[in-house]
C-alpha cells in the first residue's frame, strides 16, 4: 500500500548521507533522528521562519519513533511533518519518512519553549502558536 499524508502536511526531501548507513547497510537507527530533527527545522522554518525558531530556545522532552523499515542511502526519502497537538508551554510533532512510496519512520516528538533567562517553560508566543495551528493535524496520521 503507497503512503498518503495528511493534506496539509509539510513535505521536503531530505538527504541520506553515505555516512548514515551502518554495518547492515541502512540507516543506522541514530542517524534515523537526525534525518528526523532536519525536517523538524525545515518544517519549523517554513511555518514560522528562522526567526521565530531563534526568539526562544526548544528543547525535546519526549519523542515516541517507531522504525517500519529500513532505509537506504541511494534512494530518495521524503519527509512529511505536521503538528499534532499545541499545549501551553509545549507542541508535538509527528514526523514521517518515506521512501519508494512506504512509511520508513514514524516519530511523534514533544517540544518544549524555555525562557532564555531562567532555562524554564515558558507559554508558546502567540505568534508561534499562530503558525503552527496552520499546521495542526491533529489525530492524523499517514498511512
Amino acid at each position: 500500500m503507497s503512503y498518503t499524508p495528511p493534506s496539509s502536511a509539510f513535505q521536503t526531501p531530505i538527504t541520506i548521507r553515505w555516512s548514515d548507513q551502518d554495518i547492515n547497510g541502512h540507516v543506522n537507527n541514530a542517524r534515523a533522528l537526525t534525518l528526523v530533527e532536519e525536517a523538524r527545522i525545515k518544517a519549523s522554518d517554513y511555518w514560522a521562519g528562522s526567526a521565530e525558531r531563534h526568539r526562544f530556545p526548544r528543547v525535546v522532552r519526549s519523542m515516541d519513533v517507531q522504525f517500519h523499515r529500513p532505509m537506504h542511502h541511494g534512494s530518495e526519502l521524503t519527509a512529511y511533518v505536521w503538528i499534532t497537538r499545541i499545549g501551553n508551554t509545549s507542541y508535538a510533532v509527528r514526523h514521517d519518512l518515506v521512501q519508494e512510496g512506504t512509511l520508513c519512520l514514524s516519530c511523534e516528538a514533544v517540544i518544549v519553549l524555555l525562557d532564555p533567562q531562567t532555562d524554564r517553560p515558558t507559554p508558546v508566543p502567540e505568534t508561534l502558536r499562530t503558525a503552527l495551528a496552520k499546521a495542526l493535524c491533529e489525530g492524523a496520521k499517514g498511512n
